[in-house]
């Protein structure tokens, strides 16, 4: 590197430092702070619960897809154990009231 190209790099550099502002910890710190302030408007979203008949189902629809593109063993195993899993989920979790029992669709 010549003296000319060192001394336009130095210069450059000192440009790059001037337009650059130097903070202190505190004024970092500061200004870290008030961009945390800014995300209090955020609004958490709490996802429904979704029941096992309908992971069941869903499940089984993304079964199928993987079967149809043929995807790899492993990732079709995958698939069947859990939703198998979740059948077993399903079909263990207690009825709390004797309506989980009766058919409320059935019209005398």
């Amino acid at each position: 590197m010549s003296n000319t190209e060192v001394l336009q790099w130095a210069a450059e550099a000192d440009d790059s430092l001037a337009r650059n502002e130097i903070l202190t910890d505190d004024e970092i710190i500061r200004t870290v702070t008030a961009e945390d302030d800014d995300d209090d408007d955020v609004t958490l979203i709490i996802p429904n619960k979704i029941s096992h008949s309908e992971a069941v189902a869903a499940l089984i629809t993304s079964l199928q897809r993987a079967e149809e593109q043929n995807f790899e063993a492993h990732e079709i195993m995958l698939l069947k154990r859990l939703r198998d899993r979740t059948f077993e989920l399903k079909i263990e979790r207690p009825c709390k009231r004797i309506s989980d029992f009766l058919d409320t669709d059935y019209v005398h």
